[in-house]
Order: structure tokens, then sequence, then C-alpha cells
């Protein structure tokens, strides 16, 4: 299988990396962004992974063949949702960025798995045993690669804050990383 990884750090040039992330985006990719210092969001994912990378992450759609690409991800307040790229990559939401091309024989599966979850509610208590009834972002990205067969288990951890495991945006991103290698 072939799988690109494309990780561009945002210390130089802080314009440069947004257009390369930006461009490598297709169809059925898995993203990860880290949120803005000053976002409590951000932190409070951040906190609670220990540290890390990544504090929101999303997959690739195009509603219809050859339209526009989109990032479906589930946000507090909003739901599963689609952003262009430039949005959810934009210097209001991201301070670095990063693109994990799935596989040519896997992007259709992914694609329509992430489909298939759009419009459910944000999960605000981060549960998942609620059969994806409510997501949060790393939920919906693990529950459509896992439908796509892209991973087998779900990289959940416990969280010091938190009664029940979660899937943390470094776990999701190391996983999917590692199951396509």
């Amino acid at each position: 299988m072939a799988f690109m990884l494309m990780a561009i750090p945002v210390h130089a040039e802080p314009e440069a990396w947004r257009e390369r992330v930006i461009a490598a985006v297709r169809p059925g990719a898995v993203v990860a962004r880290r949120g803005l210092d000053n976002d409590p969001i951000t932190q409070a994912v951040l906190l609670g992974q220990g540290g890390g990378r990544w504090s929101h992450v999303g997959i690739a759609v195009q509603l219809i063949p050859d339209g526009p690409i989109y990032i479906e991800s589930a946000m507090p307040g909003a739901g599963t949702m689609l952003e262009k790229p430039e949005v959810f990559f934009s210097i209001e939401q991201a301070l670095e960025g990063e693109v994990l091309l799935m596989p040519v024989d896997k992007v259709d599966a992914v694609q329509s798995a992430a489909k298939s979850l759009l419009g459910r509610p944000f999960d605000d208590q981060l549960a998942l045993d609620d059969d994806g009834k409510k997501l949060y972002c790393t939920e919906l990205v693990a529950i459509a690669l896992r439908s796509a067969g892209v991973l087998k288990d779900l990289p959940m951890r416990s969280i010091p804050f938190l009664s029940q495991n979660v899937i943390a945006p470094d776990d999701l991103v190391a996983a999917a990383s590692a199951t396509v290698l």
C-alpha cells in the first residue's frame, strides 16, 4: 500500500507551511492541526493527552466526484461539519498542520464512511459507547477509518479528568500512520 505522510513545521515561513498543507489535501486524507495557543479547547486537548502536537483532526471529502474538497470534522456547538481546507488550516485556527494520504484503494471507503457521519451532533461527554450517535473529532475519524478497514482497533487512552477512555488526536494520527505504512 502506498502511503504518504506530510508534516510541515510552522516555525520558518509562517504562511509557506499553510499553502503546502492545503495543496496536499486529497479526498480520503486524514488531516490534523494544532490549534492556537490562546484557544481553551486546544489547550484542554493538549493537556488531556499530556502535551503532544495535535489538537484537532478531520477527513477530507468530496461530496460529488471532481467537486471541491472539504474537511469534515466534529466541533463543539456545531457537530460534524464541513470546512474548506483554507478555513480548517487558517491563521485563525491553526499553528501547524499535517496531511496523511490514504492508500488509493481505501479512499472511496474512507470518504463514504465519513460522509455517512455528517450532521451528527458533537459529543460533549466524549463517550465512545453511544454507537456514534454523537461524535467528537477523533471519534469521527477513527470510526470512518475502522469502517474503511484502515484501523482495526481504536487507539484509546485514559485522561486524568475523565471517567472514560478517549481517542486523543496524537494517538489517532500515530495509529493511522502505523496501520497504513
